[in-house]
């Protein structure tokens, strides 16, 4: 019964949003994501703000936090760097394809490429924006190799990051858009 009440209320709360959305409106436009993440047999969660400089090319970077129980026989320093082990911070480049496509203004096709902490990699994804302010998006790709922290048993212990394949999903939120703040 709670899953549907919280059902209809979401369908509610999205028809009641304004239909003028766009996925990428280019110079300007400030986005940050909020998801769940999954690097290769690693449940986590990540948050990235993205933001473009022109019609077809954004920036940003990326904090990705990997969710798993601590080892109870590991010492204070160990500890330590299992938490580190957990975390990565990434910055990317990405091509934005709906304008070229010529595409619908709420979905927005797009290629990344990635440099972390312990990673270098590329991906694909798609943004699909259901209001002007709020949208989803999902994300795949793969760590090529490891970077220059941690490449692959490091000083903090083994890369959760490098040569794993990672696939993202959740919710977009507009923060500004070359038209100016909302």
């Amino acid at each position: 019964m709670k899953r549907h009440f919280f059902l209809i209320l979401a369908l509610l709360f999205a028809g009641s949003l304004k239909l003028l959305a766009q996925a990428y409106d280019g110079l300007g436009d400030t986005k940050i994501f909020a998801g769940a993440s999954m690097v290769g047999d690693k449940f986590g969660i990540e948050i990235q703000s993205d933001n473009g400089f022109s019609d077809m090319f954004s920036f940003g970077s990326k904090l990705t936090v990997l969710l798993s129980k601590a080892n109870e026989g590991q010492d204070e320093s160990d500890n330590f760097s299992s938490v580190f082990a957990k975390i990565d911070l990434a910055a990317f480049l990405r091509l934005h394809f709906s304008r070229s496509l010529n595409l619908s203004e709420r979905i927005d096709p797009y290629l990344g490429a990635e440099f972390s902490l312990k990673a270098l990699g590329g991906h694909a994804g798609v943004k699909y924006n259901f209001s002007e302010t709020a949208g989803l998006y999902l994300q795949a790709g793969h760590y090529f190799s490891g970077s220059f922290w941690a490449a692959e048993d490091g000083d903090f212990g083994k890369n959760l990051f490098a040569k794993k394949t990672f696939v993202s999903a959740g919710l977009t939120i507009n923060m500004n858009t070359g038209r100016g703040y909302r």
